[in-house]
């Protein structure tokens, strides 16, 4: 099947320098932080270049004009395109949004990722053309685990993109570690974080938060730890529900809320005593942001005990709902988010019996409310070191896009 033309919805201007942030497909939180960018930074001319139109989550999105869209895999999933079948064909994509660049007279790039051969060839394209382009990556130093030959492999080709690029953003101190690892300036690394509508968490209504609370028959009065992701090994929901199995009889004025969908649900809902299956409510998948930040806003605790993440977008989401947040430590945002013993808990990722203690621990009635009153200021102090708009200006500044404030 051929590629399909790309589809904009943006009338170019000469006035400003023309910025590309290229992205694999829309989700709510890179929506929100594009219109940041085209409000915030009103000197460029932004386009949101999707190369797939959809990811492995079923989000259902509006582009709004504003960011800018741009988009070159109409009907596309993005899950297959770092497969090495995919090669040719991500390769002539990128060398269409190569010709698309030069009509359009892009001056500066942000490429978001570096798994597929179109990104490549961008890159050393922009290397090429003395096009600023700065990658963007997620994974963060903890997770960062190959060895031997695949860890030669992959110090090879991480440190060429490393070098190819003017500069290296990242969401957070892991992350910039990470990049540092494989040969980045640590003078050309910015913050650009992900993060979710802090808006739209903080000033849900009580009245949107009582209908949320009708529509999945949660009890008034009740406490409740909240866990909101994808049902899949990686994020080892099963250590939760085992943990609360064990601190069940201790905290009877405490529930579980299960926020998504994946494909150990059935499994994960086994897992459960009979006596404890009216404590447990599962919501399934939700895209709509509101309704998650109403439910974040009927609990007090959000767990993550994942193996692995290379950010984490929920910790935000958390801490702008002023939860307590229990988090294992390869997390990428709970480096930044969570402070243990502060407004939460860290524990060792895998540890069932670290992981029951912390929650024993931030569930104590004596401590659970100065916990969550503390995540308003980390969130704070977060934003004031990770602000992305601040990032992205000064990427712009260092390539001379902008001019120095």
């Amino acid at each position: 099947m051929p590629l399909a033309a790309p589809q904009s919805t943006c009338v170019p201007t000469t006035q400003r320098p023309a910025v590309a942030i290229v992205s694999n497909s829309q989700t709510p939180y890179r929506q929100h932080l594009h219109l940041r960018i085209a409000r915030e930074i009103p000197q460029i001319r932004l386009f949101s270049v999707y190369t797939h139109e959809t990811s492995n989550a079923p989000w259902q999105l509006t582009d709004p004009e504003e960011i800018g869209p741009v988009h070159f895999g109409k009907g596309e999933s993005s899950d297959q395109q770092a497969n090495p079948k995919q090669s040719l064909r991500e390769w002539e994509r990128g060398g269409r949004i190569i010709r698309w660049m030069k009509e359009n007279e892009i001056q500066f790039v942000v490429m978001m990722g570096y798994n597929d051969a179109g990104r490549v060839r961008m890159i050393r394209w922009c290397r090429r053309n003395s096009i600023p382009c700065w990658m963007f990556g997620d994974s963060n130093i903890l997770g960062d685990r190959a060895a031997a030959a695949k860890g030669a492999i992959k110090r090879l080709i991480v440190g060429s993109v490393v070098r190819w690029c003017d500069g290296v953003f990242s969401c957070g101190t892991l992350g910039r570690d990470y990049w540092v690892k494989y040969g980045a300036d640590p003078a050309r690394c910015r913050f650009f974080p992900y993060e979710p509508d802090y808006e739209l968490i903080a000033h849900q209504t009580r009245e949107a938060i009582e209908q949320v609370r009708a529509r999945y028959g949660l009890a008034a009065g009740r406490r409740r730890i909240v866990f909101s992701g994808r049902l899949s090994p990686v994020k080892r929901a099963d250590l939760l529900l085992d943990s609360f199995v064990q601190i069940a009889l201790e905290r009877p004025e405490w529930d579980l809320l299960m926020i998504g969908d994946g494909p150990l649900r059935d499994e994960l809902k086994a897992r459960l005593p009979v006596e404890l299956r009216t404590r447990v409510t599962w919501t399934g998948f939700l895209d709509d942001q509101a309704t998650v930040s109403a439910l974040y806003r009927l609990s007090d605790v959000l767990v993550l005990p994942s193996d692995y993440e290379p950010w984490a977008l929920v910790i935000n989401e958390a801490a702008a709902a002023g939860l307590a947040i229990v988090s294992s430590d390869v997390v990428g945002a709970s480096a930044e988010l969570v402070r243990d013993g502060v407004n939460g808990r860290l524990f060792p990722a895998g540890n069932v019996r670290s992981l029951t203690a912390a929650l024993r621990d931030v569930t104590d009635l004596n401590r659970i409310d100065g916990m969550k009153q503390a995540s308003a200021a980390v969130l704070a102090d977060w934003r004031r070191r990770g602000d992305p708009i601040e990032g992205l200006k000064e990427a712009l500044t260092l390539a001379g896009v902008l001019g120095a404030a």
